[in-house]
């Protein structure tokens, strides 16, 4: 008896490590945790950002000066390179001289004789006036004598006016640039006639330096500046030009020398909405020419803590913008932004972001919103050029 009770023991534990081991095998395994994806992180810092208006603009050479042939006669000579620099006073034409040297000499000539003939009336007046005092001769005679004298002064004085006209017309032969700056193409070439019955245009001489851009501002930016100028003039007392210009030309390099603003129009223009305004820039090596297309950026001021974050930190659904932003608890949260203007590879943010928000650099394809990440902290070293580009 005492033996079969041993056999059934040993049968139940069989049986209970047999249901153990089944159990065991079917109970489902647990899934690892999967480990939070690794990604790069900027804390937005913040940055100096300029704030300014861009206009199209064109320079144009003031003074610009055509040089016209003032006297008829046959060009002669002419002694420059077209579409050169050329220099104040330099010699460009000469017309034929011979009919106006022969012109000079003969009015010459005419001033002596008629000064000649001035000083005989006034000895005359002079011998008379004693004889009538004692009735040697008729008060007639002497007025006579009087009037003569008159006449040949006046002779004198038109004989010399034609001198100086002479000697005009014969300076005109030889024509200088009156300043200096960009020359065009010599438009009538030598053994031509010109300045018969016109003044005939030879030449076109520009200014360079300082050069000027014309551009246009519509109303709504001059309300805007005017207004914006009002509440910040306070600021500009200690700034001697006022508002900083910059230029860049039409292959898009930045032109190296500021400018500022020389002109505004007393007025709307009334058929365009838009006021003219001018503004002069240093050229001492005559890169910017007249007709020159280019952007204005004026400059109104520099906004301190600007965001600025990386053109690829962005993604666009819908035609709206997002970035990526990073909270407390590394989570990845989409939020919309307000985007500004580019700056190279970078792009200004102007809602929606601020200092101290971490934002997502990369990986938007390897998470879902929402998911916890593990930051690798990446410095915000970014800057924005002070002069705009």
């Amino acid at each position: 008896m005492r033996k079969n009770f041993s056999q059934k023991m040993l049968m139940a534990l069989a049986i209970m490590i047999t249901i153990g081991i089944f159990t065991s095998a079917c109970k489902p395994k647990e899934k690892p945790t999967a480990k939070a994806p690794s990604l790069k992180v900027m804390q937005i810092k913040g940055t100096r950002v300029p704030v300014y208006l861009q206009m199209v603009g064109q320079a144009v050479g003031i003074p610009t000066v055509e040089i016209r042939a003032r006297v008829a006669g046959y060009l002669q000579t002419w002694s420059f390179t077209e579409g050169s620099v050329i220099q104040k006073g330099q010699p460009l034409f000469t017309i034929e001289k011979d009919s106006y040297i022969n012109t000079l000499k003969f009015n010459e000539a005419d001033v002596e004789n008629k000064t000649a003939a001035w000083e005989k009336a006034k000895l005359d007046v002079a011998r008379l006036k004693p004889l009538l005092s004692t009735n040697a001769i008729s008060q007639n005679d002497y007025d006579k004598a009087v009037t003569t004298e008159q006449q040949d002064r006046a002779l004198v004085a038109s004989a010399k006016a034609d001198l100086d006209e002479a000697r005009l017309n014969l300076s005109y032969c030889s024509m200088s640039s009156p300043i200096t700056g960009y020359i065009g193409a010599c438009n009538v070439r030598p053994g031509n006639l010109v300045g018969k019955g016109e003044s005939t245009l030879l030449a076109t001489v520009s200014a360079i330096d300082p050069i000027y851009v014309n551009f246009q501002m519509n109303e709504n930016d001059y309300l805007k500046i005017m207004r914006w100028w009002t509440e910040h003039k306070e600021q500009f007392k200690e700034r001697k030009n006022g508002f900083k210009v910059f230029l860049s030309l039409s292959d898009k390099m930045e032109y190296n020398q500021p400018g500022e603003i020389d002109f505004f129009d007393r007025e709307i223009n009334p058929q365009t909405g838009t006021i003219a305004l001018r503004a002069v820039f240093p050229n001492p090596d005559g890169l910017i020419k007249p007709g020159t297309f280019s952007q204005i950026f004026l400059v109104l001021m520099e906004q301190e803590n600007g965001i600025v974050i990386p053109q690829g930190a962005t993604t666009q659904i819908q035609g709206k913008f997002f970035v990526f932003k990073v909270d407390q608890e590394d989570k990845v949260i989409r939020i919309p932004v307000i985007l500004g203007r580019s700056v190279g590879n970078l792009i200004i943010v102007n809602g929606g972001l601020a200092i101290g928000d971490r934002i997502l650099l990369e990986g938007f394809q390897k998470f879902q919103e929402g998911m916890k990440i593990t930051p690798i902290n990446v410095p915000d070293t970014l800057t924005v050029n002070q002069r705009p580009n």
